[in-house]
């Protein structure tokens, strides 16, 4: 009886993972964090589009931009994540179960993997959410972005959603294990990038490269940082300090 017991949960944990239905569990688990000590506000949620395939593209500045983009904007949201927050059995269950796509930036094979599952959320009508600049910022900067969301869009034709993220630095910073309650945070939805009536037809890397930058360009408008045309190094450990921001006023 204990056998079939585990069993069962094996398979049903299997299934959560796979097709994400923990995505209810997880959005109850972390209402209090976002509804009771963030003061957050969702600005222009109706550019979000309500069905189809959508590329959420934002800049990063805190591990809890990933829930809040997962659970705060109108429809769940798949987001490319870093693999050691999966690490443990239960943050696992949570964050894969709800539709989090792990990836490990120090293996190059893992983007190719993670990159295929991504074509499976969007092939599904589905969205799906990164960070173009591959890392959070720890200078305050916004960095140059890197084309995969592009290549994307371009080969899809899903549009590109430019998000701006401001304030989760101060609720939670690089290297805090607990939220700072009742801080500010604002995130800024600006109008879908549709690539196809701009009059993109195929991936190349002048494309890739333009989209991208439109994509940066839209997102810093709504942030409001300092652009930079420069890639983020790659951080693997942590920094408890909090990042000073640079704004446009």
């Amino acid at each position: 009886m204990t056998r079939t017991i585990k069993h069962a949960a094996r398979r049903m944990t299997a299934d959560w993972r796979e097709h994400g239905t923990a995505y209810e569990v997880t959005r109850l688990l972390t209402a209090p964090a976002r509804r009771l000590l963030i003061r957050l506000d969702v600005e222009h949620p109706e550019r979000m589009p309500a069905t189809g395939p959508a590329i959420i593209v934002a800049n990063h500045l805190s591990f809890i931009d990933s829930i809040l983009l997962m659970f705060a904007l109108p429809r769940p949201v798949s987001v490319l994540g870093k693999a050691e927050y999966t690490d443990n059995r239960i943050t696992n269950w949570l964050f894969c179960g709800s539709g989090m796509i792990p990836i490990r930036r120090e293996n190059p094979g893992d983007l190719s993997r993670a990159f295929r599952q991504i074509g499976e959320v969007l092939d599904r009508g589905e969205a799906v959410g990164l960070f173009p600049e591959g890392t959070r910022s720890l200078d305050g900067l916004l960095h140059r972005g890197h084309s995969g969301a592009a290549h994307l869009a371009l080969t899809t034709g899903a549009p590109i959603v430019p998000v701006g993220i401001i304030g989760t630095d101060q609720v939670l910073p690089t290297g805090a294990s607990i939220v700072r309650p009742f801080r500010r945070a604002t995130i800024s939805v600006g109008e879908p990038i549709d690539v196809v009536s701009l009059g993109y037809t195929k991936s190349s890397n002048r494309s890739r490269r333009e989209v991208t930058d439109l994509a940066m360009a839209e997102i810093r408008k709504r942030c409001g940082m300092e652009y930079v045309d420069e890639y983020a190094q790659l951080h693997l450990g942590h920094d408890s300090r909090a990042p000073r921001l640079h704004r446009v006023h």
